[in-house]
């Protein structure tokens, strides 16, 4: 019995182990979304409030999208404040000519909304080609008096 029991999780590990990157992200299940239609519409052009601010390098615009209390994470592991963001986002180095969003996802409760999606950022340093940057992420936007606002945000990279 225990000589069964033994080869059954050896042989369930072996095929887990096994499993090529692809395969097993062809098995997760998409996330569902929790919301209403207004709710999303408003999440969404919040979203693309923000994704023209980037482009646009539009200070002002930015200071509207991001709540004071930002938490941005990033792929190398820094963690900006909503001043810090704001200054890597306008860069004299560099340009973003577009920023597309994919598989988004919204989950509303109440005030606050989880979003997750692909963001794929069209990143111009200056004197270079365009370079695209593809970091699944997910974030937190909050509801208050200025209207839907980024809060938190951790960016990944997807596995090479």
């Amino acid at each position: 019995m225990k000589t069964s029991l033994v080869l059954a999780l050896a042989a369930t590990l072996a095929a887990t182990v096994s499993l090529p990157r692809d395969a097993a992200a062809e098995t997760l299940t998409p996330v569902r979304e929790h919301v209403t239609p207004a709710v999303r519409k408003d999440v969404v052009a919040a979203i693309d409030a923000w994704r023209e601010a980037v482009v646009r390098q539009d200070r002002a615009a930015l200071e509207r999208a991001y709540h004071d209390d930002l938490s941005y994470g990033h792929t190398d592991g820094g963690v900006l404040t909503k001043k810090q963001q704001i200054d890597r986002t306008i860069s004299p180095d560099r340009d973003f000519t577009a920023v597309d969003v994919t598989d988004l996802a919204v989950r509303a409760y109440g005030d606050v909304a989880y979003v997750t999606g692909t963001y794929t950022f069209h990143v111009k340093p200056k004197g270079e080609a365009v370079r695209l940057a593809v970091l699944p992420g997910l974030d937190v936007w909050t509801k208050g008096p200025q209207g839907w606002q980024l809060v938190a945000r951790q960016l990944t990279r997807k596995p090479q």
